[in-house]
């Protein structure tokens, strides 16, 4: 018998299974299809997702369920959820975080990367894409020879611009190979390079169908093309990265042919205006020519009165030279008098007495210069020499005074300075001699 510690209740069991599961799966994808969809007034759905041998129960809350699809019966969907229990019934469950179309979920996720990945390599640069011509000669078109778009470009092309050549670039536009010969068609274009715009069309579809059109390499070879590039793909809702790497983009394969071709109505309506504008434009340059010719005739002289004409002006412009070198003898003359005056005015004789002149009274300044320069400095020698004999201590020798120094050469200004018996160096006016200090005289 097990012991009682070892018995689990009916609650104990299922939240420990609950537990378990929801720690272990809290977040799983299961793909399925809807069966036994209940939608009861809450809000909350209720509803089992299938296969062909298994069934798990699911509930989709109402606070979780915005940004997803509703469900319907029979749907086939792609559900992101955590694993639980119902504790009441015991219920294996899911419950349900998010909810999507199976494939075309997956298809979209991957167009919104593909998207954002080509945005930012600039594939979608609007500065990047050209201008289809107005008026083309050749207009080349990438789709299935089967197709209805085919149909529908040609038909546009005829109704509108039957001046265009229309060449076919046939191809695959869904399945396996379908990426592989869309981009085969647009190198053979560009190698070609015999049309001058390409429209890249294909019939509406869902989103798996246009999946070519999605891709990567072909959005990459229509970068690449050198030739504009129209893309008329599926309905106007449509959206693809073809559509978006395109040079332009149109909501239909109609749409793309209308496009590149300039109506005939409108083209004539602009052949008549250029030619009313060339007939103008001669008519108007004949008159001018006129004009001219008129204007020519005018001016138009005999020989004889040209050359009377011309007689006269060589007659004038004689009289016009004799008068001009006269004139210039004249001026050549004066400029020889006035040349000969200067010259006379600056000889070398005269100019030399005017600098002896200047010499000798240049030397008598000199002198009388010297002469009061020299009493100057001799009456100063005489005042300096009075000073110098009035302040010169051999003056006052000769009054009688005598200058005293010790045996180091010092003089003698005071009786403290001296000792007894120390002999000292009497200077006088006319000669020197010693004497020695008696006690007495300190």
């Amino acid at each position: 018998m097990p012991q009682s510690s070892d018995i689990y209740s009916v609650g104990e069991l299922v939240s420990e299974l609950r537990n378990l599961l929801e720690s272990s799966y809290r977040s799983v994808w299961i793909e399925g299809e809807i069966s036994s969809l209940a939608t009861p007034a809450s809000g909350h759905l209720y509803f089992s997702l299938k296969e062909a041998n298994a069934v798990i129960r699911c509930a989709f809350f109402r606070n979780r369920r915005a940004g997803s699809e509703t469900p319907k019966e029979g749907m086939q969907v792609l559900i992101r959820g955590q694993i639980s229990v119902y504790e009441n019934r015991g219920d294996l469950q899911l419950i349900v975080s998010h909810l999507e179309p199976a494939g075309e979920g997956a298809l979209r996720r991957a167009f919104e990367a593909l998207k954002k990945k080509l945005l930012n390599e600039g594939l979608f640069d609007a500065k990047l894409k050209q201008d289809p011509p107005h008026f083309p000669f050749a207009v080349g078109v990438i789709t299935s020879i089967s197709g209805a778009a085919l149909h529908d470009v040609r038909i546009t092309l005829k109704r509108r611009y039957p001046l265009a050549r229309l060449i076919v670039y046939p191809c695959v536009v869904q399945g396996e190979e379908a990426v592989k010969s869309i981009c085969d068609m647009f190198a053979i274009s560009a190698q070609r390079a015999e049309v001058d715009v390409i429209i890249l069309a294909r019939g509406g579809g869902s989103l798996e169908d246009l999946q070519a059109f999605n891709d990567e390499s072909v959005a990459r070879a229509i970068f690449a093309c050198p030739i504009p590039v129209v893309t008329g793909i599926g309905h106007e809702t449509d959206l693809t990265i073809a559509d978006l790497v395109a040079d332009q983009r149109a909501a239909t394969p109609t749409a793309a042919a209308e496009s590149v071709s300039p109506p005939v109505n409108e083209l004539a309506r602009n052949l008549r205006y250029l030619q009313q504008r060339i007939v103008h434009n001669a008519e108007r340059h004949l008159d001018q020519l006129r004009q001219q010719v008129d204007y020519a005739c005018a001016k138009l002289v005999h020989p004889t009165q040209r050359l009377d004409r011309y007689g006269m002006q060589r007659a004038a412009l004689q009289s016009s030279l004799v008068a001009t070198i006269r004139q210039i003898l004249t001026t050549i003359n004066h400029d020889i008098e006035r040349a000969h005056d200067t010259l006379s005015h600056n000889s070398p004789a005269r100019r030399l007495i005017q600098s002896r002149r200047l010499v000798i009274d240049n030397r008598r300044r000199l002198r009388q210069q010297s002469s009061f320069h020299l009493s100057k400095l001799q009456l100063n020698l005489k005042h300096l020499t009075s000073t110098l004999r009035l302040m010169s201590p051999l003056a006052t020798l000769d009054r009688g005074y005598s200058i005293l120094q010790d045996e180091k050469g010092d003089v003698v200004s005071s009786v403290k300075s001296v000792e007894s018996g120390q002999e000292l160096l009497a200077t006088v006016s006319d000669g020197k001699f010693n004497v020695k200090i008696n006690p007495k005289q300190q």
